[in-house]
């Protein structure tokens, strides 16, 4: 295997990577992280996503491209249609974040059809779907690439009101194990806290870092598991959360 410069294995440079969700707040600053390392960006924008203005701002500041589309991650059809058009437009791919998220807080009884349906279809086949079309483009063009799927703690955490979206999400983690079995052969807060101020002591006093995190915590290992250096690590999960899990025993 040739040796590859330290500082080539973080670089991004004249990569793209397609982002989902990429307006929303963490997912803007891990894209202007990616950017900043030299990836063009490709947004995939859906209808209750943020405005792009601020991600134009923040990718234009690096020097890089942003090319916007628009599609309901959780409209499966609709998806599918946004890759095609992308593929269309002749967008050689690198790097997929299947980052698109949405939650709907409620006990168990309060969960409707409608929420359930809403939460499994933008976090869960969204992000399968995502992959798989990624996937499928990488093989046609015998390139290589990766994927990174966002998951939560609420797959490994007990936490409540939350069960339809930590089953979801809980589904990423499954999924991302399963996709690097067969790819290997040929990775919401302040509303959160705004809305259920006693969650803000609840978390940070059982975090070792005696905080949330931040957008910037995620910047990063967002572009490790994007560049070379991360070439040999395959369908595992990273947790990012100031040594919360490991403080309750997880």
């Amino acid at each position: 295997m040739a040796r590859i410069p330290i500082a080539d294995m973080f670089s991004l440079t004249d990569k793209t990577a397609i982002i989902t969700g990429a307006t929303q707040p963490l997912a803007a600053e891990m894209s202007r992280a990616m950017a900043e390392a030299g990836a063009d960006i490709v947004a995939i924008i859906s209808p209750w996503d943020p405005p792009e203005e601020e991600l134009e701002e923040l990718i234009r500041l690096t020097g890089r491209s942003l090319r916007v589309y628009r599609a309901d991650v959780g409209n499966i059809p609709a998806l599918r249609a946004c890759f095609s058009n992308i593929w269309k437009e002749s967008v050689e791919p690198d790097i997929l974040l299947n980052f698109s998220t949405i939650n709907q807080r409620g006990t168990v009884e309060e969960m409707t059809d409608d929420s359930i349906d809403l939460i499994f279809a933008v976090n869960l086949k969204g992000a399968y779907v995502a992959a798989q079309e990624f996937g499928s483009r990488l093989l046609h063009l015998r390139r290589p690439g990766k994927i990174i799927n966002f998951a939560s703690l609420t797959a490994h955490l007990p936490m409540t009101h939350v069960s339809a979206y930590a089953a979801a999400k809980a589904g990423v983690v499954q999924m991302t194990r399963a996709m690097s079995n067969d790819y290997s052969k040929t990775a919401m807060t302040s509303s959160l806290t705004n809305t259920y101020p006693e969650m803000d002591q609840y978390i940070t006093g059982r975090t070792p870092a005696g905080r949330w995190a931040t957008s910037y915590d995620f910047r990063g290992v967002i572009v490790f598991l994007s560049t070379p250096a991360s070439d040999f690590i395959t369908g595992t999960t990273i947790v990012v959360d100031g040594g919360l899990m490991d403080a309750w025993g997880w």
